[in-house]
């Protein structure tokens, strides 16, 4: 019995010094042993050289194998990531679109409240005198200069708003001006 014992062991570690046996022999081992191969787990010629010994066509199953599944499945998933980034990047411009537009009505708010400083007999117009005073603010000339607007010729850029030349600004030229 020791004999038969003794035998069976040998037997075992034979097979497990075996590639074929090792990396082949079962389903589930031939394929954890794919999955290994293409994930880096194991070097292909290792896997592959036990199969050139049982038949030259296994080796170009296992090369068909490989390239599928570095080209084609590997390349799919890295398109899924790179479109959710696209997807990501394009919700961010939506973000942004709807911050300029917020901040552009805070921005007409404002300009809405110059106008109304300026226009101090609430004539719904801005007269060359009331601006001409107004220019003299420090806020409103700050605010002006921000636009890179020239503040020392008043004439002229009473004149540049005044889209009408009716020598009264009204509001909706304000905002178009500023």
């Amino acid at each position: 019995a020791e004999e038969t014992q003794s035998v069976d062991v040998l037997d075992f570690e034979n097979e497990l010094l075996d590639p074929l046996y090792r990396y082949w022999a079962t389903v589930p081992r031939s394929m954890f042993t794919l999955l290994k191969a293409i994930c880096g787990g194991i070097s292909w010629e290792e896997v592959v050289h036990p199969l050139s010994d049982v038949d030259p066509t296994t080796v170009g199953l296992f090369i068909i194998y490989i390239l599928f599944a570095e080209l084609a499945v590997l390349n799919v998933i890295t398109g899924v990531f790179c479109q959710n980034a696209i997807d990501s990047a394009q919700h961010d411009k939506d973000l942004v679109t709807q911050s300029i537009l917020a901040n552009k009505k805070k921005y007409i708010q404002q300009i809405h409240k110059i106008f109304n400083d300026i226009d101090v007999d609430n004539s719904g117009t801005i007269t060359i005198q009331e601006f001409k005073k107004h220019l003299n603010n420090v806020n409103v000339k700050a605010y002006f200069e921000s636009l890179e607007l020239d503040t020392s010729d008043v004439w002229s850029l009473f004149r540049m708003m005044d889209t009408d030349a009716g020598n009264a600004i009204d509001l909706d030229e304000f905002v178009a001006g500023c």
